[in-house]
């Protein structure tokens, strides 16, 4: 599933900061090593090199993407304007979300529509899930899903792949469950090979508030 980043603020990173920077879109994949490799291939860019430094020195604190040639960034409201600060010519939006989402806790997303409309949790697999598993728990929890097709979906092909034995591995990837009593059997079968379980929490009647430039 495609987020929708207007709605999901990442939990505790309610301020959304957009910019239009030249060369955004050389910024991916976004590791360490790319970002000084980048340093290194254009020193004549000032703005690209400030950057780099950023997101390298504050990676822990905040979510960013690129996208259509915009750098966005979601953080709190004092790394907002440290970002506009920097990056002041090339700032074109701000948002805001919704004050209620204030008392989220970790690995809780605050949203104004569940993901597909009714799944409250998204269970992440680690990125070598297929050491953890079994061959029987895979299978077991294969017919578990299928059983309850109504309440769990899983719309990666890489992890339908790995479930229904086409392929022996599985590098990450994750998939959605309803309610929290569909996930005790999910623990049971594939607890070693989870990563984070991701609950949505949707707010009765929440707005995004947002400020453009």
């Amino acid at each position: 599933m495609r987020k929708n980043h207007n709605k999901l603020y990442y939990g505790k990173y309610r301020h959304k900061t957009v910019f239009k920077l030249p060369g955004s879109l050389m910024f991916y994949p976004t590791t360490d090593e790319h970002l000084l490799k980048i340093k290194k291939d254009y020193p004549d860019a000032p703005d690209m090199n400030k950057l780099a430094d950023f997101i390298m020195s504050n990676r822990k604190n905040i979510k960013f993407r690129f996208q259509d040639r915009k750098a966005i960034f979601y953080t709190n409201k004092d790394m907002s304007s440290i970002l506009i600060n920097i990056f002041w010519q090339w700032w074109t939006g701000y948002a805001t979300v919704d004050p209620k989402f204030n008392d989220l806790s970790k690995n809780t997303v605050g949203c104004t529509r569940l993901p597909h409309g009714k799944y409250k949790y998204q269970v992440h697999l680690k990125r070598d899930a297929h050491l953890y598993i079994t061959n029987t728990q895979r299978e077991s929890l294969r017919d578990y899903i299928e059983r309850n097709i109504d309440h769990c979906l899983v719309p990666g092909w890489a992890i339908m792949d790995y479930l229904e034995d086409r392929c022996p591995y599985v590098f990450g990837g994750d998939f959605y469950v309803t309610e929290e009593k569909f996930l005790t059997p999910i623990y049971m079968l594939a607890q070693k090979g989870i990563d984070k379980v991701i609950k949505f929490r949707k707010v009765k009647n929440g707005s995004n508030k947002e400020t453009t430039r």
